[in-house]
């Protein structure tokens, strides 16, 4: 952990300058640029060169811990502008945006591997960057003299809390009231439009953010989230045994169930009255949830419980480990329930998404078993959660999820003659050559629905700025243009075609 930094000038006017240069380019990059493509991979590149420019003329080595860090952080960026999926495109932007809150903790607090699982929290929590930002503010205004003055601060804060309030009630009021506009414009000589207005505050946001983010990084001082003495008083032996056997004893009774009838073969489930389909197709969400409650209560109670010394009770760990294996046999039933619904009706985004999310449960929860039963490190766990988290999305953009879909449904329709092509017209283009090379293996309907599709695709196509390339895009757009003569067959519409036909619901 760092000490308390110095006043520097210096390196507050270069912060500032810089997180307003990353402000405007935001405008530049990302207004009006929908999809977003490789423009987000340039900007996180430019982001990790502010940081590393930074560093430099602060002086502030980049430790061992931060460097692989960041090249994880442009793997991420440029998936953007690989994969199409609005999904995965959702993901690898919040991965991002989680990797530079945890590279900014690291530049203050050190190591990763030091992290417990309350400092992950403690990233989401904005009020530790407001000293670095005041004192980079008093820095450029030269009051560095007063910085450690109490009322100093608080006239400095308050005035740095109240122009961005003004500035945006400002420009609201000037949208709203042509009257009041028109003085506003006359006082700064500018024409407002609801348009200019969302780009501002944007860009001061931005801006702002990047200037608390870059001071706290290289000026502020780590504080754990729960400071010794705070933490909430630890859970007795008594009241955990009775909530774990109350648990086990609950889960124990389901799974029974669940060997009786879903492990046990399709005759005892269709005695009950339900097809095999239709008892796999309820619950499996319920039983994802069930997971993720369980690991909450598991990981509350055994950070709170009294212990001796630095290990846990016998009758803990006993109770613990049974939650967990009774866990596992859970998510096993959720897997297969998830198996069974896709043999039944086809994969999904969700369904495959959740099927991944089910195997990064089960290593988290071995994780948690080790270190309840072998190794008592808060912050070993915590790591191996974070590792496990990043290889999840990882695996998920090199999986290509909205490909492998679309080739399993068309493999699906060749043993089944079962194909939901309406389904795959809502895939993004990562799934247009499997559609592509599929169409001939499918007949009828369903052939002219998925050719009808790849026509309207081939139609949308549009020059789009640099900011939006995606690689999935323009190779949906070449493979579409060299089959443009072929896919011209399927112009009218799949209901002209076969006015006789209903498609089904699956």
């Amino acid at each position: 952990m760092e000490g308390a930094a110095k006043a520097n000038p210096g390196r507050s006017g270069l912060i500032l300058g810089i997180s307003l240069a990353l402000g405007l380019l935001f405008d530049y990059f990302f207004f009006d640029k929908f999809p977003i493509g490789i423009g987000f991979t340039a900007y996180m590149a430019l982001v990790t060169a502010a940081f590393f420019g930074i560093a430099h003329v602060a002086k502030k080595p980049i430790r061992g811990d931060l460097l692989w860090l960041f090249p994880l952080l442009l793997f991420f960026a440029a998936m953007v502008a690989v994969r199409a999926s609005m999904l995965l495109t959702a993901l690898n932007v919040l991965a991002c945006a989680g990797l530079l809150l945890v590279i900014m903790e690291v530049r203050v607090r050190g190591l990763l591997r030091q992290f417990v699982a309350s400092d992950f929290l403690a990233l989401l929590i904005p009020f530790k960057v407001i000293d670095p930002l005041i004192q980079s503010f008093a820095d450029l205004l030269s009051m560095r003299h007063f910085t450690d003055s109490n009322r100093a601060k608080q006239i400095v804060r308050g005035i740095l809390i109240s122009i961005p309030v003004l500035v945006i009630f400002s420009l609201l009021f000037a949208s709203a009231d042509p009257v009041f506009g028109k003085y506003i414009s006359a006082l700064i000589d500018w024409n407002f439009a609801e348009e200019d207005i969302v780009r501002i505050i944007a860009a001061v946001v931005i801006t702002v953010g990047f200037i608390a983010a870059f001071s706290y990084a290289f000026a502020g001082v780590w504080k754990p989230l729960f400071a010794e003495g705070d933490e909430k008083r630890p859970i007795g032996h008594i009241e955990t045994a009775i909530l774990l056997g109350s648990v086990n004893a609950l889960f124990l009774a389901f799974i029974v169930i669940q060997i009786a009838y879903l492990f046990g073969g399709e005759s005892n489930i269709t005695a009950q009255g339900y097809t095999y389909a239709e008892y796999a197709r309820r619950g499996f969400f319920e039983l994802v949830a069930v997971a993720v409650l369980s690991y909450l209560v598991l990981v509350v109670t055994e950070r709170f419980i009294e212990k001796n010394a630095e290990n846990h009770s016998r009758t803990f760990k006993i109770l613990s480990s049974a939650v967990i294996v009774q866990v596992g046999v859970i998510m096993a039933s959720a897997f297969f329930r998830m198996w069974l619904y896709e043999e039944a009706f086809g994969f999904t985004t969700l369904r495959v998404y959740v099927h991944a999310f089910i195997v990064l449960l089960g290593f988290v929860f071995a994780c948690l078993l080790y270190k309840i039963l072998v190794e008592n490190k808060d912050n070993t766990f915590a790591f191996r959660t974070f590792l496990a988290i990043v290889v999840f999305i990882v695996g998920m953009n090199l999986f290509n999820p909205d490909a492998f879909i679309a080739k399993k449904n068309l493999e699906r329709y060749a043993a089944m003659n079962d194909l939901d092509a309406e389904y795959l017209a809502v895939l993004s283009s990562d799934a247009t050559p499997a559609m592509l090379s599929g169409l001939s293996a499918v007949e009828g309907r369903a052939q002219y629905e998925i050719g009808h599709e790849l026509y309207k695709r081939m139609q949308q196509q549009r020059p789009q700025r640099w900011m939006s390339w995606n690689w999935s895009r323009e190779e949906e757009r070449k493979i579409l243009i060299e089959e443009a003569d072929e896919l011209r067959k399927y112009e009218n519409s799949p209901d002209l075609v076969y006015p006789a036909a209903n498609s089904d619901e699956l």
